[in-house]
């Protein structure tokens, strides 16, 4: 996506001939949040991906360290591994929807033509309908994909409306809908990897697998108390991969759901205001740490 730059002087001139009832630092704030979340999202993607790799890589390094009756059956679990590359691409291309969307209320606040954000937006509708049509990689269901592709298209409708109707009250109210359902996609989305015990499951896998190494280590005769010290050393600085953005990411993005809706009902310091606090908690989303003991 192309960058907005705007002038200090221009700002100036939209603000004081009041052409816009917005003031540039809501509109910054709508930016800072969608990019902080779209961040975040791309943090918390990579940690499902660490602590699924982590988990397969520790699960065949147990069956590995007690060893079975034929390599050939030990094999395939080495190279086990879910792919979240799919599942991340759909995150992304939501996030992206929602940071052109602020880019157009802030290139509609200082007075900026063009329908380079009105193209993004279209090309972002069509790059999702690709990532959708193989919902099994993309790891969404039927109802997911619909409610998912039909968001995105109505923020694009909203985006390119604008570019001729210039009004923010009404590209907010038409972005009302749209911005509600992305917000409860990804909210029930990261319930379901958090609080149905699959990322929790992965840290459990990876505890498991240590400890089951370390029984091996333990139970083999042929291992002296160094190497004994040693394997326990080594898991002593071990720390199982978390997944633990979720819940910060679904309040930045309520935020930004009520932020939009005092922007639809013209009180654009309130909008201001709460898309600041959304920006705050995705910077917090992405402070958190993914590792722990």
């Amino acid at each position: 996506m192309s960058p907005l730059r705007f002038g200090p002087f221009v700002l100036l001139a939209v603000v004081t001939v009041g052409c816009q009832s917005i003031p540039t630092g809501p509109a910054q704030n709508f930016v800072a949040a969608s990019n902080s979340l779209a961040q975040a999202e791309s943090d918390y993607f990579d940690q499902l991906q660490a602590a699924s790799d982590e988990s397969h890589v520790l699960l065949a390094g147990a069956i590995y360290v007690q060893g079975g009756p034929k390599f050939s059956t030990i094999a395939p679990e080495l190279t086990k591994r879910d792919d979240f590359s799919k599942a991340k691409a759909v995150r992304m291309a939501v996030m992206a929807q929602l940071q052109n969307y602020a880019q157009q209320i802030a290139a509609i606040t200082a007075a900026a033509t063009g329908t380079w954000i009105a193209d993004d937006a279209k090309s972002v509708t069509t790059n999702l309908t690709a990532l959708l049509k193989d919902q099994r990689a993309a790891k969404v269901t039927s109802q997911q994909a619909g409610l998912i592709q039909v968001a995105v298209e109505q923020l694009a409708s909203a985006i390119v409306s604008s570019v001729t109707a210039r009004n923010l009250q009404s590209l907010a109210e038409q972005a009302r809908t749209p911005i509600s359902d992305i917000a409860t996609m990804v909210t029930q989305d990261n319930a379901n990897i958090e609080s149905d015990n699959f990322a929790p499951g992965l840290i459990s896998d990876q505890q498991t697998a240590m400890i089951a190494i370390l029984n091996a280590i333990y139970a083999d005769p042929r291992v002296n108390s160094s190497q004994r010290f040693a394997a326990v050393m080594a898991w002593h600085g071990w720390k199982p991969s978390l997944v633990n953005k979720g819940s910060d990411i679904s309040s930045a993005l309520a935020n930004l759901v009520t932020a939009n809706d005092a922007l639809a009902a013209g009180q654009p310091f309130s909008a201001g205001e709460l898309a600041s606090q959304a920006a705050a908690v995705a910077e917090q989303a992405l402070a958190t740490s993914s590792g722990a003991k």
